[in-house]
């Protein structure tokens, strides 16, 4: 039966003596079965310096008298080889004395190879859109620059002229045509301009449900100026998290806001999962709303993209940016029709800032 086990399993007796070793740990560990036979821990193990991560988790299973002690340890093996393990040990124990330890051994390196490539990879495509997102700021930062002054005068000019005209004068239209255009020009140079001052992220430690909360509570006129409610479902860990509070909150407001206004309902369904996933903080935001068409999936993200009537089209840009900043990954899925779920990834150690 330990021989046909999955994993390998080792167990220690009160004196360090080897007592059962299975084939499958022998393997992992670089060691035939015989090397074992009459051996204590230490003496195999012990003087490896480059093993002392492995050598401390028997260690601290003993001084602790700890159960199901659980880590991933880096392993270097005789002839060379370099493993990632997962260790899981228990304290043994009869009549309140030691009885010995049982340490379980998972050869868990292609998995953690793969975390590594996956990781990797995120990290150079954050790298990239960090890239473009700065490329976008420049060029959003130069058209503003250049916008505004000469829309600043139109709008004034227009103004005084309107002013000046009668009541009747058929030229009034055409003035008012004006200075509705340049009010939009404005509008345009102003949420522009705020998208080119976002502060730089500064993080601390912070809940990210109060996070949550800040963002959630903002919407509360949104909703009254549209006459529509939402209906929330919060799935929530408890757990800090290192973000800058203020430029997180902002993101996740975005999101929502963008729901609801794209909302066709008086009543529109937001769920959101807040979960660690694997060193990461993960933030689910899924809505009951009309999706986001074929064609429009791969635009919706580039600045001044917008299929509302008024709008500048900069909001989910700026989501973008902000999770870039925090070294964060953002995915959609939609379907038309059937809502729209949006996935931020961002990890755990950024450092923090004082």
């Amino acid at each position: 039966m330990l021989d046909n086990l999955p994993v390998g399993l080792m167990v220690i007796d009160d004196r360090g003596e080897i007592i059962t070793i299975n084939r499958a740990a022998s393997e992992i560990l670089g060691h035939s079965l015989e090397a074992f036979e009459g051996k204590g821990w230490g003496e195999i193990f012990f003087d490896e310096q480059k093993n002392r991560d492995f050598n401390q988790i028997i260690i601290d299973i003993i001084w602790e008298k700890r159960v199901n002690l659980r880590r991933e340890v880096c392993y270097s093996r005789w002839d060379g080889k370099v493993l990632q393990l997962s260790i899981t040990g228990s304290f043994l124990r009869k009549d309140e004395r030691m009885a010995g330890i049982v340490v379980l051994i998972n050869d868990v390196t292609e998995l953690h190879q793969a975390h590594e490539k996956e990781k990797a990879a995120l990290e150079e495509k954050g790298a990239i859109e960090h890239e473009r997102a700065e490329s976008i700021r420049n060029l959003a930062q130069a058209v503003a620059h250049q916008i505004r002054n000469p829309v600043t005068a139109i709008g004034g000019f227009s103004r005084r002229v309107l002013n000046r005209l009668d009541k009747d004068d058929p030229n009034r239209e055409y003035m008012e045509t004006i200075i509705d255009g340049t009010q939009r020009l404005e509008n345009l140079v102003a949420v522009v301009a705020d998208y080119t001052k976002l502060l730089e992220v500064r993080p601390v430690r912070a809940s990210i449900s109060a996070i949550l909360d800040m963002a959630r509570n903002g919407l509360s006129q949104r909703e009254a100026e549209l006459s529509k409610k939402i209906e929330w479902s919060v799935q929530a860990t408890p757990m800090e998290v290192t973000v800058d509070p203020a430029l997180f909150g902002i993101a996740l407001n975005e999101l929502f806001l963008n729901a609801l206004e794209f909302s066709k309902d008086d009543r529109l369904s937001i769920e959101v999962r807040l979960s660690e996933d694997n060193g990461s903080v993960r933030v689910e935001v899924t809505d009951s709303g009309p999706g986001i068409s074929t064609a429009n999936r791969p635009y919706i993200f580039d600045p001044f993209f917008t299929t509302k009537a008024v709008g500048v089209g900069m909001g989910l840009c700026r989501v973008k940016r902000i999770v870039s900043e925090h070294k964060g990954h953002l995915t959609v899925d939609s379907t038309p029709g059937k809502g729209t779920r949006v996935t931020i990834r961002i990890p755990e150690s950024l450092p923090e800032r004082g």
